[in-house]
């Protein structure tokens, strides 16, 4: 659908607008601030879906004049066509709605229907209209609420958004119930149904005086104005004479300076910092002389080190020698520690030996000293007679199993026949199966007789209210009767009329003609009452001969019953309940029959296992008889079993490893020793030829005394050479300080000459003298600087002088108490006039706050009513976020990426790239952002602007998922690029028109005029709204858009007193932004802030939809709510719109879910 005209005849601001040929792509209209854009957008809105309440008390009835409403030119699949829609007074109406086709032809709002593809007025404003108060909504909210509410835009926003539903659902059933420490709707409740009972009790009438009070506070008010005036006009001028009695010490001061400072004029001038500067020179001087003989007496030390320092010559010749046996420290004291640890491990191996030795001889043999021999032959001729004893076990127990299955199949025959025979005896029904079927067919016929009998007496009810109803056709009504008898005697007197006057009767009706019809007339009305009166009879005798029918029909049925009862001998209602019970033991006895030929089955079964078993157990004594004697033959115990044996065996293959392992260890052990001497030994050599031996040292004690030794000897060579190159260096120092306090002195004369100084004395007086003249004019700055810190923005210097002059300064004194004297007055004539005002005040806002005992006693019973309700409607909440908790998880898993990824396209083209994909983890409700590097970002740390780009390109996602279903709605834009720089609107604007080229209408609203200057150099359809002071206004098109600017008067902002935002249309719920002045940089905006609540509780009308969050607030003087019906519904359409019932997963489905609430 796309609109093609507008006409508003009145709306609002509005009179006799006409837009027309807008854009199929996009049209942009611009217009300063009061100029009309909201009304324009809201009559878009009224005329495709109605006036609502709150645009009918906003912009009805037409402040401009004219008839409320107007036409809309409109294309859709149907062809072109014009709707009308205007309303009428009642609050009530949403318009009246006619549709004109192109051939002429009108009809009703079909057409219009139509074209809105099934899509109602909340869907349109949450997925095709975007203002400036939800981006500034947006810009409001933390990190955290701005990634939430983004995320909530692609989980649906058909009708109601689901994750909203959830969490509202949640909220919902926490304000419903919560503990008793949190704030809920049932504990609301009940405590003010207590606060009520306590507040009937205590409350009496009491006059109102209010409206007397608020004359009375209004005069206070313009009294208690005029003395903040003249108060304030005191103050001031107290204020600038107290600060010239304070600047008195200071300009006297002041003064005084500038006479000091005229004494050192002509005095030489020093650089800045000369005495730093010529004590920094003597102390060079003296820090160079303490340097230079410091050094001299190094240099004589350093002499007297060297030639005390010896060398080991011997040691120093086998440092190689020395050096490999130190690399071989760690492997010398490993093998020491190898040969330890080989040590202790043999032992352990040893005495693990012989003890597993004595325990096997005790386990098998029962003597420590004779352990039995086991080998591998041995084991390999007895595993074929163990394998023999299990498979002989095995088929034992298998025998023994066969005969308990047996013996349990016997019994349960045995206990179905018992509990047959003893059901049926208890009930007192026969055992014999003959008999407890003809039971059974005597019962059924008997509840057959039943069920005639009911279905005769229901069609003798139907006949006796058929006959009711043919006895009052029998009569006409007298409304029909006066018809009839009026048409009969007007065709009688037509008749008789031209009869009388045939020449003039009726010339021109046609004479004889229209008299025949009159004459017709009578004949057929008198026909009409005599065929239905016959009709109406003949339909009586019917219906009575069938109720004589149907009363005989009973009597039989009443008779049979009678009969079957008293052969029965039960009583009415028992017949069913016997028939369930004889069937019931019927059916028993039945199954009964092939039972007892089972049971004797069973019982010769059990004889055969019985047989089978006996025979498993003689098998298995003569195998174990075989195994006992080959243990005997080869010399092991008897009482050794196979699983023993296995046990044995590997045993004894243990014992075998722990033997060869032992032997190994042995060898191992010996090979190290041998190297371990060959090393000692060449260490020892070494120590003699140094003459370094060490008595009783270990061989690694005796190494490290060779290396500590040479590392002595090293460092001592080392250290001669540093003290050699340590003297020249100190001699090179010693030169360079006493060159430097010969150019230090030359240095220091050169400043006495410069300041004509004999010595240094002279120069230090000369610096006292600047110094102190140097004192003198900061203070003279401090004093000037104190002099304007306490005139601040009062004025200058200049505008004080008068004040400080020597013929006013005396006086100054006087004139600040009489000063003082007026604004006291002043001040007690204020309090007087607000302490009058706050008890008017007090007195008033008591009487306002006074309510009757029959308010409490309806909101007693509200109260008691909404408490029975609140726990029906938790349970109902509970069961149903449970229900659309996993209907959001499929969604989010099938529906959601669809949409990410095409927002996805329009976020990388609104960045020019920067952020290339939109997309969120699975279980996750949250949105991550991709910029061109790869980096995911989280919503919360993107930048406002970037934000809102995000936010817009969820907004044309969904559009186009909405056109990809075939429906096609114009989208609204309105001030959507208020925070967007010049690149960034530029760029938005080139993302919408190409948007609009891909099959969409767009409608961009806008009050800033480098937007409009944007979309007109990107050749879009640009519009300027005129100003409404010039009456009607023609078409405005885009070429005579020069004419209309220059015409175009920048109308200042109007702000209704006393209200403090500045707003010429209020709007509920919404946000506006209302600027000074038209440049930018010299904006200012105001903003409103309403919250909408949901009165849960409060009765209603119409259809309520469920949305974010619901705020449980319950009315204090309104009737009890009724009981709610709340319905979730989902709706799964195809690619033709229709339903599909099929098998195919709801993932390959477009599933629509939304919450209606119906009191």
């Amino acid at each position: 659908m796309r609109i093609t005209d507008l006409h508003v005849d009145g709306f609002g601001v509005w009179h006799d607008l006409r837009l027309n040929r807008l854009s199929p792509e996009i049209t942009v209209f611009y217009g300063p601030n009061e100029a009309g854009k909201t009304t324009l957008m809201q009559f878009m809105r009224t005329m495709l879906y109605g006036v609502s309440a709150d645009r009918r008390e906003r912009y009805l009835p037409p402040r401009e004049g004219g008839k409320p409403g107007g036409r809309m030119g409109l294309e859709s699949e149907a062809g072109r066509f014009e709707a009308t829609r205007y309303a009428e007074r009642d609050k009530d109406d949403r318009g009246r709605v006619t549709v004109f086709r192109p051939d002429g032809e009108t009809e009703g709002d079909r057409l219009l229907r139509e074209a809105l593809e099934g899509v109602d007025e909340a869907t349109y404003n949450n997925v095709f209209s975007v203002g400036l108060d939800e981006i500034q909504s947006l810009g409001a909210l933390s990190g955290d609420e701005v990634a939430k509410a983004i995320y909530r835009l692609t989980s649906g926003l058909d009708r109601v958004s689901l994750y909203d539903v959830i969490q509202g659902l949640e909220s919902s059933r926490r304000k419903l119930l919560a503990p008793q420490e949190l704030d809920s709707v049932i504990g609301g409740l009940v405590g003010r149904r207590d606060t009520l009972l306590t507040e009937i009790s205590d409350l009496s009438a009491q006059g109102r005086r209010w409206a007397k009070i608020a004359v009375e506070i209004d005069e206070l008010g313009v009294s208690v104005d005029d003395a903040h005036a003249r108060l304030k006009d005191a103050e001031r001028a107290a204020r600038r004479l107290e600060i010239a009695i304070n600047l008195k010490p200071q300009w006297t001061e002041r003064a005084k300076i500038d006479e000091r400072l005229l004494g050192y004029a002509g005095l030489h001038v020093l650089g800045e910092g000369a005495i730093e500067e010529l004590d920094e020179l003597n102390e060079k001087i003296e820090e160079h002389a303490r340097q230079r003989d410091m050094l001299r007496g190094q240099r004589k030390q350093v002499r007297q080190e060297a030639d005390e320092l010896g060398v080991n010559e011997v040691l120093m010749r086998s440092c190689c020698r020395l050096d490999a046996l130190g690399e071989q420290a760690e492997w010398i004291e490993a093998l020491e520690r190898e040969a330890e640890d080989g040590d202790a491990e043999l032992n352990k191996l040893v005495a693990r030996i012989d003890s597993e030795t004595a325990r096997l001889a005790a386990m098998w043999s029962h003597d420590p000293d004779e352990a039995p021999e086991l080998t591998r032959e041995m084991v390999d001729e007895l595993e074929p007679q163990g394998r023999a004893i299990a498979a002989a076990e095995s088929a034992a127990a298998e025998a023994r199993e066969q005969l308990d299955r047996k013996r349990n199949s016997e019994r349960s025959y045995q206990s179905k026949i018992e509990t047959a025979m003893a059901a049926g005896g208890k009930m007192g029904l026969p055992t014999d199966i003959n008999e407890a079927g003809e039971l059974v067919a005597r019962l059924r016929r008997r509840q057959q007789a039943e069920h005639k009998l009911e279905l005769a007496e229901r069609h003798a009810r139907e006949l006796e209210e058929q006959n009711f109803e043919l006895e009052d056709r029998q009569v006409i009504p007298l409304e029909g009767f006066f018809f009839m008898g009026g048409l009969f005697m007007v065709g009688v007197l037509v008749c008789g009329w031209w009869l009388l006057n045939q020449e003039t009767a009726f010339v021109n009706l046609g004479g004889g003609w229209f008299a025949l019809a009159g004459l017709a007339l009578s004949i057929g009305v008198w026909m009409y009452k005599y065929y239905r009166e016959d009709n109406a009879a003949e339909e009586l005798d019917g219906c009575e001969r069938q109720m004589e029918v149907a009363a005989k029909q009973i009597k039989e049925a009443q008779r049979d019953l009678k009969a079957l009862s008293a052969e029965l001998n039960i009583t009415d209602g028992s017949a069913s309940l016997q028939l369930q019970h004889a069937e019931r033991h019927l059916a028993e006895l039945e199954q009964t029959l092939p039972v007892e030929t089972q049971r004797r089955q069973a019982s010769e079964e059990v004889a055969a296992a019985e047989a089978e078993y006996d025979a498993a157990k003689q098998r298995l004594a003569d195998t174990l008889q075989r195994w006992t004697a080959a243990l005997a033959s080869l010399g092991l115990p008897d009482s050794i079993t196979p699983k023993d044996l296995a046990a044995m065996a590997g045993q004894y293959e243990q014992l075998a490893e722990w033997q060869l392992k032992a032997e190994n260890r042995q060898d191992e052990v010996d090979r190290r020793a041998r190297e371990y001497e060959r090393v000692t030994q060449r260490i020892a050599a070494l120590a003699e030829e140094a003459d370094l031996v060490v008595d009783e040292a270990t061989p690694l004690e005796q190494l490290e005394a060779l290396l500590s030794e040479r590392r002595l000897q090293q460092g001592r060579i080392d250290h001669r050479k540093k003290l050699m190159e340590r003297g020249k260096a100190l001699k090179e120092k010693q030169a360079r300080h006493s060159a430097e306090i010969d150019s230090l002195e030359a240095h220091r004369d050169s400043l006495f000459r410069t300041a004509r100084c004999e010595d240094e004395d002279a120069y230090r007086r000369l610096a006292d003298k600047l110094a102190e003249a140097e004192e003198l004019r900061e203070r003279r700055q401090r004093v000037t600087a104190e002099i304007a810190a306490a005139i601040g923005r009062l004025g200058t210097e200049d505008d004080f002088a008068p004040l400080l002059a020597e013929d006013q300064i005396g006086q100054l004194d006087a004139q600040w108490q009489t000063l003082i004297e007026r604004h006291e007055e002043i001040e007690a004539e204020l309090r007087g006039l607000q302490s009058q005002q706050g008890a008017l005040t007090e007195q008033q806002k008591s009487l306002g706050q006074d309510v009757t005992i029959a308010d409490k006693r309806m909101e007693l019973g509200e109260v008691e009513a909404q408490l029975a309700q609140a726990g029906e409607r938790w349970r109902e909440r509970a069961a149903i976020g449970q229900m659309l908790e996993l209907i959001r998880s499929d969604y989010e898993a099938n529906r959601q990426p669809e949409t990410l990824v095409e927002a996805s396209r329009y976020m990388e083209q609104l960045t020019d790239g920067r952020y290339t994909r939109v997309w969120t983890p699975l279980a996750n409700d949250i949105l991550l952002v991709d910029n061109r590097d790869g980096q995911s970002i989280a919503v919360e740390a993107l930048s406002r602007g970037t934000r809102e780009q995000l936010f817009l390109s969820v907004r044309l996602a969904l559009v186009a998922m909405y056109a990809r279903r075939g429906i096609q709605l114009p989208m609204v834009l309105d001030d959507i690029l208020v925070n967007f720089d010049a690149g960034r609107s530029r760029t938005a604007a080139k993302v919408m028109i190409n948007f609009a080229k891909a099959g969409h209408q767009l409608f961009v609203f806008t009050c800033h005029e480098h937007v409009w200057e944007i979309f007109k150099n990107l050749n879009a359809d640009v519009r300027r709204l005129p100003s409404r002071e010039d009456g009607v206004v023609e078409q405005v098109e885009e070429e005579v858009e020069e004419i209309i600017e220059e015409t175009l008067e920048p109308e200042p902002v109007v702000e209704p007193a006393p209200a403090p935002v500045e707003v010429v249309e209020a709007e509920p719920a919404a946000v506006e932004a209302h600027y000074l002045d038209l440049q930018p940089e010299e904006r200012v905006e105001r903003h409103e802030y309403l919250e909408a609540v949901y009165e849960e509780l409060a009765p209603r009308a119409e259809r309520v939809v469920v949305e974010s969050e619901v705020d449980y607030e319950f009315p204090r003087a309104e009737p009890a709510a009724e009981p709610e019906e709340i319905e979730y519904r989902w709706d799964e359409r195809g690619e033709s719109n229709r339903y599909d019932y099929d098998d195919s997963p709801l993932s390959q489905r477009d599933v629509d879910v939304y919450a209606v609430v119906r009191r």
